[in-house]
């Protein structure tokens, strides 16, 4: 090999087959998300979110991090970030996987903030307009398990 040969821009930045596939299921990902009308999303992800911290709030041991969400559910995320006493986010996250709980635990892509915190680590539940209230009364009622479950090895 002893030359190159390039394309003409913009296509020498492009490299092997465009993302076909991907494009069209974006389309179909934006007609689906418009046809419920990001608004009602928008409104049921508030509900959600009033609801869970509502469910939150009796879980003891349990210490949430962020802002409270409004009244109506509005002025944050539909997602918890919260850490239980004596209890690490991995241990917590492995344990409710066992009984079809799915959440998130490590530092969230917030290394920094988690040393300011003094926290190596916190768990993160996150709703969707795909998610119900019996969804999330699942999780309450696995979370209080588990504290229970340890609290009752460790306490």
């Amino acid at each position: 090999l002893d030359h190159s040969t390039y394309a003409e821009l913009p296509h020498k930045f492009e490299a092997g087959t465009p993302a076909i596939a991907e494009v069209i299921m974006l389309g179909a990902a934006v007609d689906y998300l418009t046809g419920i009308g990001m608004d009602r999303i928008a409104q049921y992800e508030h509900e959600l979110t009033r609801y869970l911290y509502e469910r939150l709030a009796d879980v003891p041991k349990i210490k949430l991090y962020g802002p409270k969400p409004k009244a109506d559910g509005s002025g944050r995320a539909a997602i918890a970030t919260f850490t239980v006493e004596n209890l690490h986010a991995q241990d917590l996250s492995t344990f409710l996987d066992q009984t079809g709980i799915a959440i998130r635990s490590g530092h969230h892509c917030t290394q920094p903030l988690h040393r300011f915190l003094g926290n190596d680590s916190t768990a993160r539940a996150s709703l969707y307009f795909y998610n119900t209230y019996d969804e999330i009364d699942s999780f309450v009622t696995a979370l209080k398990d588990t504290i229970e479950f340890f609290g009752n090895i460790f306490d």
